[in-house]
């Protein structure tokens, strides 16, 4: 039975959680890219072990930021969508680390995906990582095995179908369901959505 094999079936396994209301009353800060009030608000669904989701963020987003976060048009909001046991860890371990710490943490995990998502021990790698962001090795491993933030991260993924019908990553929503954006796409494709949004709200005006 290889790695993805054993890993589905306990996400599988795992999902059960999200239905709990003992285990539901974990809730998370919003982990935000940008400031303020925006005129395009993207709602992203990512998981930490899909390679699409890791060409968005380490190439298509630097370039959204420069164009658009910055110049105070965007704001990109970050929900978890854990397609397997691997990708719900991850995102249970980075919802621990330090809200500054957040998305150069995701930059780590996507930097290095193809050493730790197919590993024999993921666990003990991403505790690794954690601990360059200074989380502590106890917190860590604690962080991962945690009921609650599991059943909290597959709530956020629920709520991601439920609201917008998401059902693969990364999948991007526009103003709050406006437009939708499934699977990956470089920053042209973006940019021609953008404008198109921006253009609309200036008309408005």
């Amino acid at each position: 039975m290889n790695f993805y094999f054993r890993s589905f079936l306990g996400f599988l396994a795992l999902l059960s959680l999200a239905v709990s209301p003992a285990l539901a009353q974990t809730t998370f800060p919003e982990r935000v890219i940008g400031e303020g009030r925006t005129p395009v608000v993207i709602d992203e669904y990512i998981s930490l072990t899909c390679p699409h989701c890791a060409e968005f963020y380490l190439n298509t987003l630097p370039e959204l930021e420069k164009r658009y976060v910055k110049t105070g048009k965007l704001r990109i909001i970050v929900h978890d969508y854990p397609l397997d046991g691997a990708s719900l860890k991850a995102a249970a371990l980075a919802r621990c680390m330090p809200g500054e710490e957040y998305f150069p943490f995701i930059r780590i995990l996507y930097e290095n995906q193809s050493k730790w998502a197919a590993s024999g021990n993921p666990d003990k790698i991403l505790v690794q990582y954690a601990r360059l962001g200074g989380l502590d090795e106890e917190r860590a491993n604690a962080c991962i095995k945690d009921p609650a933030i599991q059943s909290a991260v597959l709530a956020e993924r629920s709520a991601g179908a439920d609201q917008y019908g998401v059902s693969s990553t990364p999948t991007f929503v526009f103003n709050k369901g406006v437009e939708k954006m499934e699977g990956s796409s470089d920053i042209n494709g973006f940019a021609a959505t953008i404008d198109r949004m921006l253009a609309h709200a200036s008309n408005k005006k």
